[in-house]
């Protein structure tokens, strides 16, 4: 029991620290945007519109978590689109492509270039189709209103950006340790074994199940969802449902930086609605 506590805990600060160069360098971007005097928000937001999603989707490719940390950070601030957003949480891929680069044998790396290929695609398409259908439902944000409630004082400390991006992620930084702490003990006794035989094979109601496991905020869902497409346990539309909609740590940073709760529900529905039906689709195609 205490092996597995010190596993959980070390996993947890593994994951954390892995997480803290990017989320640094989101909010240090953020705090040099805060006292630009020819760059702001609305103009990364406007590019963000444009080739956000492209950019976003490219970006989730990278087996690092941290990475929809910083894009939730960045949608809090007002300074990319929720589209973009969404690309990268939907392309994020955390553990799947070094759990599948180990089982190359098993799978082939035509297959694996082919499935990481199609969810940074997918991310892409999604991501342009949420900014077209759903911007309406997310208020215009700032990183003024961001500094306020977070009560960084960025005016009142000019000239210390460094200073300004460093409490922000240790702040979260804290936050994503101790809840991964506490995830990875739930899942420490999820084997993917275990799922051998039920529901989560067939082609819909499978898609339908793993999509929300995948919405667990926890790099630790994307082993096991790996683990069990490779064993065979869950087809291929499974494993797209659950790993579209497990965009790793920045559900959790998301709600930690975006204090509108309806918007960050309404994140969560799209992200389930669009990464089921998206696996709906490959199982039965597939």
């Amino acid at each position: 029991m205490l092996d597995m506590i010190l596993d959980c805990a070390l996993d947890a600060l593994k994951d954390g620290a892995l997480s803290i160069p990017i989320l640094f360098a989101a909010y240090y971007l953020m705090e040099l945007l805060e006292r630009s005097k020819r760059l702001d928000e609305g103009i990364l937001h406007a590019y963000s519109r444009k080739a956000g999603p492209l950019i976003g989707g490219l970006l989730g490719v990278v087996p690092q978590c941290g990475i929809s940390g910083a894009a939730a950070t960045l949608f809090s601030t007002g300074a990319i689109t929720v589209g973009t957003m969404l690309a990268v949480f939907f392309a994020t891929s955390d553990e799947m492509l070094p759990i599948m680069l180990s089982s190359a044998g098993q799978i082939g790396i035509g297959s694996i270039l082919r499935i990481v290929a199609a969810k940074a695609g997918l991310g892409i398409v999604l991501g342009y189709l949420s900014d077209f259908l759903f911007k309406g439902l997310f208020s215009r944000k700032d990183i003024h209103s961001f500094c306020e409630r977070e009560h960084c004082e960025c005016e009142e400390e000019e000239g210390s950006a460094l200073h300004a991006a460093l409490v922000h992620t240790a702040k979260i930084a804290g936050m994503l340790i101790a809840v991964t702490f506490v995830l990875n003990l739930i899942l420490a006794n999820v084997e993917p074994d275990r799922l051998r035989g039920t529901v989560f094979a067939r082609p819909v109601v499978g898609a339908l199940l793993l999509a929300l496991v995948g919405l667990i905020p926890n790099c630790s869902v994307s082993v096991i969802l790996t683990k069990a497409y490779i064993s065979g346990i869950t087809g291929l539309g499974g494993l797209f449902a659950g790993l579209l909609a497990n965009a790793g740590i920045g559900m959790l940073v998301l709600f930690r930086t975006n204090r509108n709760m309806r918007e960050n529900l309404t994140v969560v529905a799209i992200s389930y609605v669009l990464s089921a039906l998206s696996g709906i689709v490959i199982g039965l195609l597939c």
